[in-house]
């Protein structure tokens, strides 16, 4: 009798404090706002059903969705099942950052640049060829995944949109996608640039002096003073994602878009979009002067395995 004296005042205590913990967790409930506010902003999310692709880009959604899903995931997230497995991480092709373009810095691909990247991989990452898909259906999957990169700059237009102006996501989507649509299409598909590549110059002792002062100079603190990667800087180097990125090792003469002249021409001039790797400066002569420098960097005891087939310029461009 004695000891249920003793526990009853504890456990009316208990149950007190309960009480009170419930009341007051009702009356603010703080994690359940938070987490009701995350849900609206959710479902006020564009979505990509309300952005009706082409014909082209619907064709390719559906090889997409059989080939390229599994890693860049369903809506090109690059939250496939397989992404936490790889590094680098596929490609958020919402984002718009593609590193290997034949256009300006911050501009889209070109279609031939993604059919490239389509049908020769990238060596060196988990990005495979896909040769075999018949070529009709690789530029449809081309299309779609510009469609995936112009609506997600939408999704962050209709988002500002709303907020600033008050609007509803109905009426956004009834009044307002059209003209959104018809905007962003013209200026980052329309509006693209291609960056032309000219003949290149004699390669003479001076082009390669004056690169290789400017490669001291601006380059090896990430690629190294011999182009193997190790620099000062190379080990803190971020992509825009906050992911490590490792400088190219030139040394093995094989670059993830193509180890052509052409190829190399085209990864100085146009930089590399969400990497520290900014478009390079200076006039055609010495961004030649590099190529040749990079070349010669090549150590040709190196046995490592590239994409020749894909190295040579392809017709028409």
């Amino acid at each position: 009798m004695s000891r249920m004296k003793a526990t009853w005042p504890l456990a009316g205590i208990m149950v007190l404090a309960a009480g009170f913990m419930f009341v007051f967790s009702g009356a603010s409930r703080p994690p359940a706002s938070h987490q009701e506010e995350e849900e609206d902003a959710a479902e006020e999310r564009l979505t990509l059903e309300e952005w009706t692709p082409r014909p082209a880009a619907a064709r390719g959604r559906k090889i997409y969705e059989r080939y390229c899903g599994g890693c860049h995931g369903p809506e090109g997230l690059g939250d496939g099942e397989a992404a936490s497995l790889l590094s680098p991480r596929p490609r958020n092709f919402q984002k718009g950052k593609f590193k290997f373009r034949s256009t300006l810095p911050g501009q889209l691909p070109m279609e031939e640049d993604l059919l490239r990247t389509v049908t020769c991989g990238l060596p060196g990452s988990s990005m495979p060829a896909f040769r075999l898909v018949p070529e009709p259906e690789r530029r449809d999957v081309v299309a779609w995944v510009l469609h995936l990169a112009i609506f997600g700059k939408a999704v962050e237009e209709v988002s500002i949109l709303m907020e600033d102006e008050e609007l509803s996501m109905e009426e956004v989507v009834r009044d307002r996608l059209p003209e959104i649509r018809a905007r962003l299409e013209k200026e980052h598909l329309d509006g693209r640039v291609v960056v032309p590549v000219p003949p290149p110059p004699p390669k003479t002792p001076e082009l390669l002096a004056h690169a290789r002062e400017r490669f001291d100079r601006e380059c090896a603190k990430c690629h190294g003073p011999t182009g193997r990667g190790e620099g000062n800087s190379a080990y803190a180097l971020r992509d825009w994602k906050d992911s490590e990125i490792v400088p190219r090792d030139f040394t093995t003469g094989v670059f993830r878009s193509g180890s052509s002249p052409r190829d190399l021409y085209l990864r100085l001039k146009t930089g590399l979009n969400g990497t520290p790797m900014p478009a390079t400066s200076g006039t055609p002569e010495e961004l030649w002067g590099f190529v040749y420098l990079i070349l010669d960097m090549k150590d040709s005891s190196r046995k490592v395995k590239g994409n020749r087939a894909c190295d040579a310029p392809e017709e028409g461009r």
